[in-house]
């Protein structure tokens, strides 16, 4: 690909994460702050929907009908609950899809972290111990070996196997053997192994390493996230080679480095953090939902880009 093809479709993209998507996000909460304190618990948005639909039919024809007048306050009170359930709907939403990306996000960091860990461990007493140690004799040995999950998870739900492929002998093998455990992790548990859901994760990384979590917030986020190759990277990729997305993915660092949302101290950076201190504050009182960005950990941006050992 261009190098100056891809800097410009990065610029595309990151030219719509202004001030203004950040006020829009800031205006929503703030809406919908308001309208949990004045939206009775109870409101029932169906009873509501009907409601008003009944008393909007009864005015087809012009009615002036006392009966009908009675009613048009009724009207007007429940149109205000759905307006306001409406406010508190897209704010559920939002924290649905942030939840959705932080919960993939946290299982693959998880895995960056336990799997090296497991190989440079001296001891071998747990499953994934046994596993990195099997897979670093495996590898040594030069031969293909295939490796069964029953043998280290049992009770897995839906047993799996992942064959290692056989590979030419080198004197550091470490890279070598944490990549194959990760493999075999990933298919064993079911990790979503597409390029695209690498890219997505790689992306978020890149962003959560210079910018306040509230970002994920934003809908131009939201589009990155679920659909990278056409919102960040617009080419029609016919062969999504690893060193292509790799080139990719540090152009996008590298531009995203010198956004304003990377930026402490500029306009955006500042409606980022006040945006945060507008999600703590919708938290602060629900019991029922876990802040999705509470416990936001950022990967050096070194490691963001090993989805694709």
């Amino acid at each position: 690909m261009n190098n100056h093809l891809l800097s410009a479709e990065i610029d595309i993209f990151l030219n719509q994460l202004t001030e203004s998507t950040i006020d829009h996000a800031i205006a929503c909460f703030n809406d919908a702050l308001l309208s949990r304190e004045v939206l009775p618990r109870h409101f029932d948005t169906r009873n509501a929907h009907i409601t008003c639909n009944r008393i909007m039919q009864m005015t087809q024809k012009t009615s002036t009908a006392r009966a009908l007048i009675y009613k048009i306050p009724d009207f007007w009170s429940n149109l205000n609950g759905l307006l306001q359930s409406s406010n508190l709907n897209a704010i559920e939403a939002s924290i649905t899809r942030v939840f959705c990306m932080q919960g993939a996000r946290h299982f693959h960091n998880w895995l960056l972290y336990v799997v090296p860990a497991a190989v440079d461990r001296k001891s071998r007493t747990t499953w994934i111990d046994q596993l990195a140690q099997d897979v670093d004799s495996a590898i040594k040995r030069g031969q293909a070996v295939t490796f069964r999950s029953i043998d280290y998870l049992p009770r897995l739900d839906i047993p799996r196997e992942y064959t290692v492929q056989a590979t030419a002998f080198r004197f550091d093998q470490h890279d070598i053997v944490i990549s194959n455990v990760s493999s075999i992790l990933r298919q064993w548990l079911y990790f979503p192994t597409d390029d695209s859901s690498l890219v997505q994760l790689s992306l978020i990384d890149i962003v959560l390493s210079k910018s306040p979590a509230s970002v994920l917030f934003l809908e131009a986020i939201w589009d990155m996230y679920k659909t990278p190759f056409s919102t960040v990277f617009n080419l029609r990729w016919q062969n999504r080679s690893k060193k292509k997305i790799d080139e990719s993915l540090t152009a996008f660092q590298k531009r995203f480095d010198a956004h304003p949302f990377a930026t402490p101290g500029s306009m955006a950076y500042r409606k980022l953090d006040y945006l945060e201190q507008l999600i703590q504050q919708w938290f602060k009182n629900d019991n029922l939902t876990t802040n999705p960005v509470d416990n936001v950990v950022s990967l050096p941006v070194s490691r963001c880009f090993q989805w694709h050992l």
